[in-house]
């Protein structure tokens, strides 16, 4: 049998040099390096909220990292939804909505690649068990060998790849050999072949085998190569997922604008209901009295069945809208959102058409993930090129054996090389005619050569929105002028149609049409006010400059699953 305590004493001196070489080449994750999240008390949530947060933060310290909260709406004192803040609605959408955290899911496995090749490296220990016997029919040639020969063999090893392409390995084995050579009867008859017999033996060695890649994978060349390329798909993801939270943020944002504007639209609806059933009311007086006829009254029932329909227009768009907004941010779907908020009516002193193009051409997400693409693609040519050498391989091997009659004594002159064994190998393969390999290197070229052409139209096109986004924000703001000013007019003209009226110049239905005009006026002034604050939100976004401008850490909510599981 094999000393258990011989081959633990000369394996493990060795099976620690290997584990550790392992953890110091293992690669951290992209993810490591960011920020470790932090958990702040959300100013959003109302008192009784945040109380029952507490309470089940202890509940779910021991359920799944993946466990989640969400935000809740802020609620006013009468314990209605209150309107939100732009930060808030932010944070409300990055929290909870589903394709973010579906997303940040995704970011967790992102190092898969990467993990796969380094698993390579991991250092691996095997143990074999070999019974091999064999029974022979008497003969001149078995006299020597022994009608029946028993061997058993007893390996235990461990071995690690390092990414230089070095492969090292440490074994020790034990066999035990026995024959039943000079113990038959023409063996014992003979006392020259009477000596053959022997007790069994055991032969002990300990090996330790070396190889080494000379050109495919020289020194770790391609290997080096593929992790690179696994590290920065895994970045990719990161500068992917960035973009697309942006989008959804400012078209979040947008949404809860436009419920503004369709809350506008009921009330301007409701009013020209209003004004059309008082105009009708007042047509039928007349009628009673003989001073209006009856048509007049069929055009006036008409224009408020019209109304009617508009206002149940105005209300089916606006419910509409608000569910939407509601399931972007994964709240209770009969929750009464306003759209109200506070909103910018002058021009922003920080737009410079010059280094907000530079600061956008330095953070864009997009162009980020062009440039990684591009790395990605260079270093695949490098690896396509270098597929095409040969495959060549130095190694050797060197044993040191002793015999023994039991395995306790097999290994006695082992540690001293008194009967080494040694090997050499160069090994070399070439194959002939691959045009796989040609046509992978000549494909990688053409992807460089596509992503060089894709980053100079983007780069184009994202100096053409800064442009354009500039020329937006000023044309908006005319128009915010401009409806300032004809609501002023209106109101004028209103103020001075109704001091007509009152001495008697002018009538009911010129009021009733300037009063409509009147509340028209009020509504465009309010869809031009918040087509403004679009068009700078916009303006953030083409600049990258939405989360820093509302203290948002992207990182934070881009490896928040990540971060969890390494707490």
């Amino acid at each position: 049998m094999l000393s258990r305590t011989i081959l633990t004493t000369l394996l493990s001196g060795m099976l620690f040099f290997l584990v550790a070489s392992c953890k110091s080449t293992t690669m951290n994750s992209p993810a490591e390096s960011n920020l470790k999240e932090t958990t702040d008390q959300d100013a959003t949530q109302p008192a009784e909220a945040v109380d029952e947060t507490e309470t089940d933060a202890e509940t779910t310290e021991t359920q799944s990292p993946f466990a989640e909260e969400l935000m809740t709406i802020p609620l006013d004192k009468s314990g209605q939804p209150r309107s939100l803040t732009m930060e808030e609605t932010i944070k409300l959408v990055l929290q909870n909505n589903n394709t973010v955290r579906l997303q940040q899911l995704e970011i967790v496995k992102a190092d898969t690649d990467l993990l796969k090749e380094e698993a390579k490296y991991t250092p691996k220990v095997d143990f074999k068990a070999q019974n091999y016997q064999k029974t022979d029919k008497t003969l001149p040639s078995t006299i020597f060998s022994g009608t029946k020969v028993s061997q058993n063999t007893y390996t235990a090893g461990i071995e690690k790849l390092f990414e230089s392409g070095t492969f090292l390995r440490l074994e020790g084995s034990d066999t035990r050999f026995d024959s039943n050579a000079g113990e038959g009867a023409t063996a014992l008859s003979n006392s020259l072949l009477s000596r053959l017999a022997q007790p069994p033996v055991h032969t002990g060695a300990v090996s330790i085998q070396l190889q080494q890649e000379l050109l495919k994978n020289s020194f770790g060349y391609s290997q080096r190569r593929l992790n690179e390329i696994a590290r920065k798909q895994s970045l990719l993801k990161r500068e992917q997922l960035e973009y697309q939270l942006t989008g959804l943020v400012v078209q979040t944002m947008i949404n809860y604008w436009n419920l503004a504007i369709a809350e506008q639209e009921v009330t301007t609806s409701r009013l020209l209901l209003n004004n059309t059933t008082n105009i009708r009311n007042i047509t039928a007086q007349k009628l009673n009295i003989g001073l209006a006829e009856g048509f007049e009254l069929n055009q006036w029932n008409a224009l408020v069945s019209s109304a009617e329909i508009q206002v149940e227009a105005a209300e089916l768009n606006r419910n509409t809208m608000r569910r939407d907004l509601l399931r972007t941010m994964n709240l209770d779907p009969n929750l009464k959102l306003t759209g109200a908020t506070d909103l910018i009516d002058e021009l922003p002193a920080d737009i410079d058409i010059k280094k907000d193009t530079e600061y956008a051409l330095q953070h864009r997400p997009d162009l980020k993930a062009i440039d990684k693409q591009m790395e990605i693609a260079r270093l695949s040519t490098e690896l396509a090129d270098n597929n095409l050498l040969p495959t060549m391989r130095i190694g050797g091997k060197y044993s040191s054996r002793d015999w023994g009659r039991h395995g306790t004594t097999a290994f006695n002159a082992v540690p001293d090389g008194s009967y080494p064994e040694t090997g050499v190998e160069f090994y070399m393969q070439y194959p002939l005619w691959d045009e796989g390999a040609k046509v992978d290197a000549r494909n990688a070229r053409i992807t460089l050569k596509q992503l060089t052409i894709q980053k100079a139209e983007i780069t184009r096109q994202v100096k053409d929105e800064v442009v354009q986004g500039h020329d937006q924000i000023r044309v908006s703001f005319q128009a915010l002028q401009k409806a300032r000013n004809a609501l002023r007019q209106t109101e004028a003209f209103y103020l001075g149609l109704v001091n007509g009226y009152q001495r008697g110049r002018f009538t009911a239905v010129a009021v009733k049409n300037a009063l409509d005009s009147l509340v028209q006026a009020r509504q465009a002034l309010t869809r031009a006010s918040i087509q403004y604050n679009i068009s700078l939100v916009r303006y953030d976004m083409i600049r990258n400059r939405i989360f820093p401008k509302y203290n948002i850490d992207i990182d934070d909510v881009i490896y928040k699953m990540e971060n969890r599981l390494e707490k």
